[in-house]
C-alpha cells in the first residue's frame, strides 16, 4: 500500500521504548505504524484523538489483554 503520511521518532524516546518491548509488542507497534501509515481513515481502536489536548493523539497497541498507549501529533490534517 502507498503511505499518505509519514511516521517520525522525536529524539530516541521511542526508539528505547521500543528497544525495551519484547519481540512481540515490538512487532504489533511496527503493524499499527503501518496501519496509520497507510489508511487515509485510521479506526480509532489505533489512533485516537485526545479529548483534553487538542492536536494530541494517541496511537492504541493491544496484544492480549494488555494495551500501550504512544502519544503523537500530526503536523497537518490528513
Amino acid at each position: 500500500m502507498e503511505k499518505v503520511r509519514q511516521v517520525i521518532q522525536y529524539k530516541d524516546y521511542f526508539e528505547k521504548f521500543l528497544l525495551a518491548q519484547p519481540k512481540k509488542v515490538q512487532d504489533k507497534i511496527f503493524k499499527v505504524i503501518e496501519i496509520i501509515e497507510t489508511y487515509q481513515h485510521v479506526p480509532k481502536t489505533y489512533l485516537a484523538p485526545m479529548k483534553t489536548h487538542k492536536g494530541l493523539f494517541e496511537a492504541r497497541i493491544k496484544l492480549g489483554s494488555n494495551i500501550w498507549r504512544v502519544f503523537c501529533f500530526s503536523t497537518k490534517e490528513s
